[in-house]
C-alpha cells in the first residue's frame, strides 16, 4: 500500500515539475523578428544599403495590424510584409 502512495506522489511531482511548469509557447507574432533583428539579416539590405525584402529584394513594405483580438486587444501590435511577394518580414509594437 505504501508503494502505491509513493508512486502517486512521484507521479504528481513529475506532473507539476515537467508538465505544469513549462513556459507558454510563443505565438506566431512573437516568433517574428523585431525590426532591429531583421536589419541584422545579411539579405535584408540591397546594394544601395536600403531595407528590402530578404526573399525578393523589393523595397516597399506594408504595415498591417495584427487581427487577433486575444493577442492584440489594444490594437498596438503590427506586422510588416513585402508588397511584392506578400511574405511577413518583421513585427512591431507601438508604445
Amino acid at each position: 500500500m505504501t508503494e502505491y502512495i509513493i508512486i502517486a506522489i512521484i507521479m504528481v511531482f513529475i506532473y507539476f515539475v515537467l508538465v505544469r511548469n513549462r513556459p507558454a509557447a510563443k505565438t506566431d507574432w512573437e516568433s517574428l523578428p523585431t525590426l532591429s533583428e531583421y536589419q541584422k539579416i545579411p539579405k535584408a539590405h540591397n546594394s544601395a544599403a536600403t531595407l528590402c525584402c530578404q526573399y525578393c529584394g523589393h523595397t516597399e513594405m506594408i504595415k498591417r495590424v495584427l487581427n487577433s483580438k486575444k493577442e492584440n486587444a489594444s490594437q498596438k501590435k503590427h506586422y510588416h510584409a513585402c508588397t511584392k511577394c506578400k511574405v511577413i518580414l518583421w513585427r512591431s509594437e507601438e508604445a
